[in-house]
């Protein structure tokens, strides 16, 4: 059963806004092909769509998701001379916002037994069972009659008030037309229709432009949206002594909705500015509500006077506009099938060896027909693929149209050159315990820097493992590790030292100081390997410092360094890396670090011979007091002894017996004990005259000190 729903106010007096919903579909509007695609690291895309179309109109079909970058970001260009006038879209409302401003009635139903339901009241005709009825719906109740079986059954029947008031009864079942009478309930049951064809994200959002005149228009139509972002991978092939064959491949994936057919393809490095803004959805900004200054209570007439007639009251008349809501909407077209172009595979001819060639002949022929099809491989992605500079940012343009079917993903060649590298093995963490990775040692030319991405690594033509490149700029050194090695092991010893002191200057007393706190780190590196090899040594540098006269082989990967060291086969190796710091000091005194000072100043060609006297005589005395401080030290070492000596003695006479027995043995200890008081005694005496010595001495320290002034 066929159900036709149209307004019959709308048919005979307002074609365009009843029908509007059918315009587009009896006259399709033009659609633009994409023509050039531009992808970003940023996850932003630029796409361009470049055709002729003949008319007035020009649809582009938009994800939802995509309509707030399209907006900020359309640009149309007619290049046959004309403009365009205007864009068009729907307002962006949800379902509920939208239903919300139809009547209550056309929200509510559902097919036609739910729709007559609530056309209470509604004039409608009606074709069915019994003709063409017409009148006002007065509801749709169950009627009992029997079927064609006999059985009573419950049947839907409409029941309508007909205009000479008598009512009429036609079974739902048997309605074949209906044509509603009421414009508002018929614009508003399409709105409804229009509401939930719009539900949904993955419906385009339809961008009508309109152009200035007719006939023939030349468009460039460009805008941007959010897109995923392109990732690249490579692969690298490395041959001893020959260096290293790198290949990029770009990932990019087509999720905008239509296949990119024939498209001019670029990929770029870099991230321009961008983002979000939301240009889709009405914004309003709230007002204050000054109704509370409106009168709250209406002034009463006064009484009318006696000596006038009272004028009759004028009514008061309000004229109400109604708003005329009609939303012409277009259908979208179909969209046009993607064309998948496959490249031509490119086909290597292999040189047959001849018979009775030896083992060393196949292994040449192997090796040529591996260089081969690394060389086929360069001319191919150079064909395919050119980079350039454009400001900050790095381009790679395809020189064929490149196709990419809708949800689909694609491989584009963007890197593939020869570069310099090796196979080497690498220390990365300080620790004895760490076996080496075996990596490859990878420097980038000039030509362009390498974004950061998954590598597969074939050392002297067989796969070897995989790794990560993180980005390398022009004419960087990056280390790929690509698998762990055994048979090595490393040990790192660390020395610190001051060293260059200078004198600076010194004033009131205070002596400053330059110098250098020289650190050491020695390295060895014990293989078990049965030939040589290239070890790399990662190097923490200590924060502040520069290398001392390193290795001509450095090398600087980022913010590390790398020392090469080459270990023999079963060999042990031991190399050392110095790094300083230059440091400032201010000595109160002559410390040892102001005597050492000094003592460099002093033999400087440049030394002042108005300062050396004073200086030296500085220094003759410090020696003295060091001198006095060492018999010092020696004389309480010989006064501890001695106090040993009488403890132990004084134990032996507490020990003795009483009586004559033993008075012999005490007699002798007496003496010993005696003879070790007065000893003990003299030391002391000594050392109370080193110590008057050392006071009088640093007196004169001071006084000389205080007396030399080197600005």
């Amino acid at each position: 059963m066929k159900i036709v729903l149209f307004a019959l106010l709308a048919v005979l007096s307002l074609p365009n806004v009843a029908c509007g919903g059918n315009r587009a579909a009896m006259q399709p509007v033009a659609e633009l092909p994409v023509t050039k695609v531009v992808l970003y690291q940023n996850g932003v895309g630029y796409f361009e769509r470049r055709g002729t179309i003949s008319g007035k109109e020009l649809e582009l079909r938009v994800r939802p998701d995509q309509i707030n970058d399209v907006l900020k970001s359309l640009t149309v260009l007619d290049l046959s001379g004309s403009v365009a006038s205007s864009v068009s879209l729907p307002v962006e409302r949800s379902g509920d916002d939208a239903a919300l401003q139809l009547p209550a009635e056309v929200r509510s139903a559902r097919g036609l037994h739910g729709l007559l339901a609530v056309l209470r009241g509604a004039q409608v005709e009606v074709d069915g069972r019994d003709g063409k009825l017409l009148g006002r719906v007065v509801g749709v109740e169950a009627s009992q009659t029997p079927d064609n079986d006999g059985k009573i059954v419950d049947t839907p029947m409409l029941t309508l008030l007909a205009a000479d008031e008598t009512l009429l009864t036609t079974p739902v079942a048997g309605i074949r037309k209906v044509v509603i009478g009421d414009r508002t309930l018929a614009v508003g049951l399409q709105q409804s229709m229009d509401i939930a064809r719009r539900d949904g994200t993955w419906k385009p959002v339809s961008v009508h432009v309109r152009l200035a005149d007719d006939g023939s228009h030349d468009l460039l139509v460009s805008y941007i949206h959010d897109v995923p972002v392109w990732r690249p991978a490579y692969r690298a092939w490395a041959e001893k002594d020959k260096g290293v064959t790198l290949q990029g491949w770009a990932i990019v994936d087509n999720v905008s909705g239509e296949a990119w057919t024939d498209v001019d393809l670029t990929l770029v490095v870099g991230s321009p500015l961008s983002f979000r803004y939301n240009l889709h959805t009405p914004h309003r900004v709230p007002r204050p509500d000054l109704s509370s200054r409106l009168p709250q209570v209406a002034e009463a007439p006064p009484e009318p006077d006696v000596a006038y007639e009272e004028a009759p009251a004028m009514a008061a008349e309000a004229e109400v506009d109604s708003a005329k809501e009609a939303g012409p909407r277009s259908a979208p077209p179909s969209k046009s099938s993607a064309r998948v172009h496959s490249a031509k595979k490119a086909e290597m001819a292999r040189r047959p060896s001849a018979d009775g060639a030896g083992e060393h002949d196949g292994e040449r022929a192997r090796a040529a027909d591996e260089s081969n099809r690394r060389d086929a491989t360069i001319r191919q992605a150079q064909a395919l693929v050119t980079g350039r500079e454009v400001g900050a940012l790095y381009t790679y343009r395809a020189q064929r149209p490149v196709t990419v079917p809708d949800r689909s993903a694609a491989l584009i060649n963007i890197v593939s050159r020869k570069v310099d590298g090796q196979d080497v093995f690498l220390f990365r963490e300080p620790n004895s315990r760490q076996q080496p990775y075996r990596a490859l040692l990878l420097r980038n030319g000039k030509e362009s820097a390498l974004e950061g991405g998954p590598i597969t690594l074939y050392i002297d033509g067989t796969f070897a493992g995989e790794g990560y490149i993180g980005r390398v700029g022009k004419d960087e050194t990056t280390f790929i590790p690509y698998a762990r090695e055994s048979g090595f092991a490393l040990n790192q010893r660390y020395d610190q030292k001051v060293a260059e002191m200078r004198l600076t200057k010194i004033i009131s007393g205070r002596i400053y100081v330059q110098a250098k706190r020289v650190f050491t780190r020695t390295i060895t590196i014990e293989s078990n390997r049965d030939e040589p090899s290239l070890c790399y040594v990662k190097l923490h540098l200590t924060a502040g410092t520069q290398p001392v006269d390193p290795p001509k082989d450095m090398l600087r990967a980022g913010p590390d360094q790398f020392m090469a060291i080459r270990v023999g086969a079963k060999a042990k190796v031991e190399a050392t890396f110095v790094e300083a710091t230059p440091i400032s000091m201010v000595e109160a005194g002559l410390t040892p670090t102001a005597v050492d000072a000094l003592r460099f100043w002093l033999k400087d060609a440049k030394a002042e011979e108005v300062l050396a006297g004073p200086i030296k005589e500085l220094l003759a005395v410090n020696d003295e007091i060091a001198r006095e401080n060492q018999r010092i030290y020696e004389l309480q070492r010989q006064r501890e002894t001695l106090d040993q000596e009488q403890r132990r003695i004084q134990g032996n006479l507490d020990a003795l017996p009483a009586g004559p027995v033993a008075a012999d043995l005490r007699k002798r200890l007496v003496g010993q004990l005696d003879a070790a008081s007065r000893k003990a005694a003299e030391v002391a005496k000594n050392i109370v005259e080193g110590q008057v010595k050392i006071a009088a001495h640093n007196e004169r320290l001071r006084v000389l000190l205080a007396g030399i002034e080197l600005k």
